[in-house]
């Protein structure tokens, strides 16, 4: 099942990031504690990190006047040309804030579903993490 709280502030959806889909200690996801996550995730990210975005109490960073800031930009590139599977933060949150969290959780759980098992598979992984098909 596919969680809001899982949705990062960048409009990332932790929901699909491989390290959220381990079966021994996931990571909870940006919005979790720092517990399980990856160092990057909970000591270095600049979004997750953002005095600005913590300050004014934004759960998304296109509250900001400034967004989409540098960070955003660089997580946008990255997860739109990087990985097998392209996910855009961006459209994540354009998606979010014209049709709510609940569409936006449907359409990441048909899209990141594995046709062959049923189970979520990762922006990060040509393969299903649990039966190994090729999605």
């Amino acid at each position: 099942m596919f969680r809001a709280e899982m949705v990062a502030p960048c409009g990332l959806d932790c929901n699909i990031c491989s390290q959220a889909l381990l079966n021994f200690n996931p990571c909870p996801g940006c919005n979790g504690s720092d517990e399980h996550k990856p160092e990057f995730c909970a000591r270095y990210c600049g979004i997750i990190l953002c005095e600005k975005r913590r300050a004014n109490g934004w759960q998304f960073c296109d509250a900001c006047p400034d967004y989409p800031c540098e960070d955003v930009m660089e997580k946008e590139n990255r997860y739109t040309t990087q990985y097998p599977h392209r996910e855009s933060p961006l459209e994540n949150l354009r998606m979010i804030r014209e049709r709510g969290m609940d569409v936006f959780l449907k359409q990441q759980e048909c899209k990141w579903t594995c046709k062959n098992c049923g189970r979520p598979f990762s922006v990060h992984d040509r393969n299903c993490p649990c039966c190994g098909a090729r999605v």
